[in-house]
Parts: structure tokens; C-alpha cells; sequence
């Protein structure tokens, strides 16, 4: 996988910075010289291989957000109360990504997918937790991977998808032991080591041109 983070870090990049280690993991892994991301009521586009179609999804609330708050690494973020929408900076060529920070037990954990796509199109929940979108004929021609999340502690947290009524639907179950906040979705190749060990929080460096400065306490967009 080829090295395409930012090399620079300002606190003055974006209104404010990031505490949680994963989160900011996932938002330094930006790709350069790229456009600003894309407003969630833009939804996310997935095309068949085949040239056949696409699907769009697009988050049922996104269109009650407003322009955003700047973050770090080119991000964008959505405050919602309880929770957060973020869009990280991405190269175009990858497709967009959003992800869903949920910041307190009373965050809703449930967030439904309007799609749109051909007619005569369906989706499919596969046994993984993986949905695959069927042609006309009921051949799978595009497929979503099943969600997944880690919360405070940097501990899975289930999360799956339900499809209902054209609309797919991302389900968080939290336990008691569940820590907040909980990051829905993050980009795996920005927290996944080439091991394939996630990042933990001994990986916290603020990145500048030259090295790594020591980590002073930031204040942060979720607090």
C-alpha cells in the first residue's frame, strides 16, 4: 500500500483538533492534493464493474445538516448533539466516505441509507453482513462490505445492516461496557497496520514538515 498521507500538520488546519486516537488516525490519512470532501446529502456512489449501473446511498439526515465545521487534514464535521457526521478528506478515485461518530449514550443507533439505483435492482443481505446489490436478472453486480466500528476503549462494537423497505439500514449495538465515543466506519486502511494490527494509542505523533513534535493535549471537536 502505497504512503500517501500528508506529511504536514497545523493546529490551525481546521477550527479545532482531534483527541481520540483513532479518530485521528483515520483523518491524518489523507490523501494529497485533493478536492474538499463532499457534503453528505451527496451521498456515496458505487458503480458496477460491468458499466451496468449504480447505487447511491445517501444518509436519510444529511439533508438537515448544515455547511459543516472545519477539521483537520481537509475533514469536515457535522455536529448533531449526541453525535457526529465526518467526512475525511479522500482521493476522488477511492469514493467518498462518511462516518458516524457517536459521542453519548442517548446518540441515536440506528441510521438509515436512502438508495437509488435502476429499476428492478435489489439488495441482498449476505450471511457476513455484507450486502450485495442484484441486476434485473438477480445477478450481484456491486457489493458493500458489513459495517464496522470501534468505540472508546478501541474495542469492536457490533454493528449491522438491515434492509428495509428500500432503505438500508445501519443497526449499533451497545452494551454496558460499551465506551464512548464510538467511530462507525472508519477507513481501514488508515488504522490498520501493514500486520494487520489496528492502531492504538501509542500511536498519537502530531505530524509536521521534518518529524514528529511532542503531543501536547488538544482541545477537541467532540467534547
Amino acid at each position: 500500500m502505497a504512503d500517501r498521507r500528508r506529511r504536514t500538520f497545523d493546529s490551525r488546519d481546521g477550527d479545532a483538533e482531534v483527541v481520540e486516537p483513532l479518530l485521528r488516525a483515520v483523518l491524518s490519512y489523507a490523501p494529497r492534493d485533493e478536492s474538499p470532501p463532499p457534503h453528505p446529502s451527496e451521498g456515496i456512489t458505487l458503480r458496477a464493474e460491468n458499466g451496468s449501473g449504480c447505487i447511491r446511498l445517501e444518509l436519510a439526515i444529511a439533508g438537515d445538516l448544515g455547511t459543516g465545521i472545519p477539521g483537520p487534514f481537509g475533514s469536515r464535521f457535522y455536529e448533531c448533539g449526541s453525535y457526529e457526521v465526518i467526512v475525511p478528506q479522500r482521493d476522488p478515485h477511492e469514493g467518498a466516505l462518511l462516518m458516524i461518530h457517536l459521542l453519548a449514550p442517548q446518540a441515536p443507533h440506528r441510521f438509515e441509507f436512502a438508495t437509488s439505483m435502476p429499476p428492478l435492482w435489489s439488495l441482498r443481505l449476505e450471511h457476513d453482513g455484507s450486502v450485495s446489490v442484484l441486476d434485473e436478472v438477480g445477478i450481484a453486480v456491486i457489493f458493500i462490505g458489513r459495517p464496522w466500528a470501534f468505540d472508546g476503549d478501541l474495542q469492536p462494537v457490533h454493528v449491522h445492516y438491515t434492509i428495509e423497505n428500500g432503505l438500508l439500514v445501519q443497526n449499533v449495538g451497545v452494551t454496558p461496557d460499551t465506551g464512548y465515543p464510538i467511530l462507525i466506519d472508519p477507513d481501514p486502511d488508515a488504522i490498520i497496520t501493514g500486520d494487520g494490527r489496528l492502531v492504538t494509542e501509542a500511536w498519537t505523533p502530531r505530524l509536521v514538515v521534518g518529524g514528529i513534535v511532542e503531543d501536547m493535549p488538544p482541545k477537541s471537536l467532540s467534547s
